[in-house]
């Protein structure tokens, strides 16, 4: 037992690079990063440069959006159930939810916090 207790920590560290879609060997394309960032503009005068994973199971964004205080954000997403195009949602900060849908050479940055504030913007590449 003790001897389980000594390597589970291995495993589980193991286990969580397996399902990061940014972390591969070289060998595997499916989830390699695409290198070429899209870059959308955005309504309010911001941008967000968005590098989808090429199995599309997540997005690596970089936000600026002045108007809410957002330069230079860097965070990752990842796939959510869509209707229409792709959906991208943040797991990793209770304070603020993250949005990203796009289609197409459109796409959509949602914001919403813990008590109840929500931002929107469109964006066009």
């Amino acid at each position: 037992m003790k001897k389980l207790l000594a390597i589970a920590p291995a495993f589980l560290f193991l286990a969580a690079c397996a399902n990061n879609p940014f972390m591969s060997n070289k060998n595997d394309s499916a989830l390699m990063m695409n290198p070429n960032a899209n870059v959308y503009n955005c309504e309010d005068g911001g941008s967000v440069s968005a590098a989808y994973a090429n199995n599309g199971g997540a997005v690596d964004l970089n936000i600026d959006l002045p108007e809410i205080g957002l330069s230079n954000q860097k965070m990752i997403l990842t796939q959510a159930v869509s209707g229409s195009g792709a959906r991208y949602v943040n797991n990793d900060n209770s304070n603020y939810n993250y949005e990203w849908q796009s289609k197409a050479d459109y796409g959509v940055m949602s914001i919403q916090s813990v008590d109840g504030r929500e931002y929107s913007v469109n964006c066009q590449a």
